[in-house]
């Protein structure tokens, strides 16, 4: 079975801004990155910085129309890195796999 077939929710392309920190650790900071896709549970981005599997991040991003289903939201939530992929174009950026484990809408955009 493939990758594409063991998802419980169908990932959207989508390129929104998203601003990222781990939870644990001394990085009070957020680093910007941006989304590849984005489903209900997951959200597929790249990012400049060393990341590691299983690093617990907290996200904040809009959750475009087509994913939600009616409007887009703007969230916050905190998820687990689940795959790194070193990037092999020139600029160096890395790509990032993480689950939603929890999230909270800030506010709904018209």
């Amino acid at each position: 079975m493939g990758e594409e077939n063991r998802r419980s929710a169908p990932r959207i392309p989508a390129k929104v801004p998203v601003k990222l920190r781990p939870v644990e650790g001394a990085t009070p900071f957020m680093v910007s990155a941006d989304s590849i896709n984005i489903s209900e549970r997951g959200l597929y981005f790249q990012m400049t910085g060393p990341m590691k599997p299983g690093t617990r991040i907290e996200l904040s991003f809009t959750m475009p129309s087509e994913v939600t289903g009616s409007v887009a939201m703007k969230i916050r939530c905190i998820g687990r890195v689940i795959r790194v992929e070193p990037d092999g174009k020139a600029d160096g950026r890395t790509a990032v796999a993480a689950q939603i484990e929890r999230f909270e809408t800030i506010v709904a955009e018209a």
